[in-house]
């Protein structure tokens, strides 16, 4: 993860990066992540927040867990880019720091829904509710126009539809000399992400997975996000990605590319699990697999979901894909 900050207050150290201040906090900006120096770092200039997405909190988490460091300094930890899954957050809350805040957002619109600490545990998994001065809203999906932004699916955590947006401080609502680009994502005051959810009756949102990431199977729409939570939930797994590849009757089949926290797990292992889990239905059993060492992400920690699509029909008709 490059050009990470990592923001502190409290004395310095010699012998450390030089610090920048901004609005009067001093910040330590880490352009290759190492996450044995991050907490060394920690320790030496009593950093008290840093940021990161929920894959490197893991890696920082299993550092500290082998080889402890002093990082009581710190008051919380800000993470975002993808969703905070429940088993992580109590890990990294027991291990990192008890105060989480997990936020959501886009690039044009800065953050938009929050959990802060009181949400953690209990609402993980989801992308918390609209930040003050936003609204938030999914509504339905249509092949052939956008939704009208009073268009709303059901508050029953179920019914999937497309996040949009609306927080007038935040954006201009139009991309500079680009109509094409404004009129894809911006309609009547709202920004449409793209992004694909749900929500209960509290309002509280949970990202399922980009439209573009979206995978058709016998007629079902399924997105990789709510796979790769329950996958990720095997001790055994230590991150994962869900893809579609060709497949002659069901249109496309799910192929899972895992990275093993534990050498002894096994394509029927993983079959076996993702079958027996209550909250994956048949159809979202993925039906390939492949054991691999790394996954693409990009410079914020986001998974590549097309990188791995490109690469799974590769290895479909290479026959790197296993099966039981």
């Amino acid at each position: 993860m490059n050009m990470t900050p990592w923001f502190h207050r409290g004395g310095l150290h010699s012998g450390g990066p030089t610090p920048t201040l901004y609005a009067g906090a001093a910040v330590v900006i880490m352009r290759t992540f190492n996450p044995k120096v991050t907490l060394r770092y920690i320790e030496n200039y009593k950093i008290t927040f840093i940021t990161g997405v929920p894959s490197v909190l893991t890696l920082l988490a299993t550092k500290q867990e082998k080889h402890p460091k002093d990082i009581s300094s710190l008051k919380g930890i800000i993470t975002m880019g993808s969703p905070l899954e429940k088993e992580a957050c109590i890990r990294f809350q027991n291990v990192l720091s008890p105060n989480l805040f997990n936020g959501y957002g886009t690039t044009e619109t800065f953050w938009n829904t929050f959990l802060r600490p009181f949400d953690l545990p209990e609402m993980s998994g989801t992308a918390g509710r609209s930040c003050t001065d936003d609204e938030v809203r999914i509504v339905k999906v249509y092949e052939d126009r956008k939704a009208e932004p009073d268009e709303l699916v059901a508050t029953d955590n179920v019914e999937e539809g497309e996040v949009i947006i609306k927080c007038p401080a935040k954006t201009t609502y139009c991309y500079v000399d680009n109509e094409q680009a404004t009129k894809e994502k911006f309609y009547k005051g709202w920004m449409y992400t793209g992004d694909i959810g749900t929500w209960d009756e509290k309002q509280y949102i949970s990202i399922a997975g980009r439209k573009d990431d979206m995978i058709i199977s016998k007629g079902e729409n399924i997105y990789p996000a709510r796979i790769e939570e329950v996958i990720n939930l095997n001790p055994k797994v230590s991150e994962c990605i869900v893809t579609g590849v060709p497949d002659s009757t069901r249109g496309e089949s799910l192929a899972a590319y895992v990275i093993k926290a534990d050498d002894s797990l096994t394509v029927a292992e993983l079959l076996d699990f993702c079958a027996q889990s209550p909250n994956l239905s048949k159809y979202q059993v993925p039906r390939y697999y492949r054991f691999v060492t790394e996954l693409p992400h990009t410079a914020t920690g986001k998974k590549q979901h097309y990188l791995i699509k490109k690469q799974a029909r590769e290895d479909l008709k290479n026959g790197l894909l296993l099966r039981k």
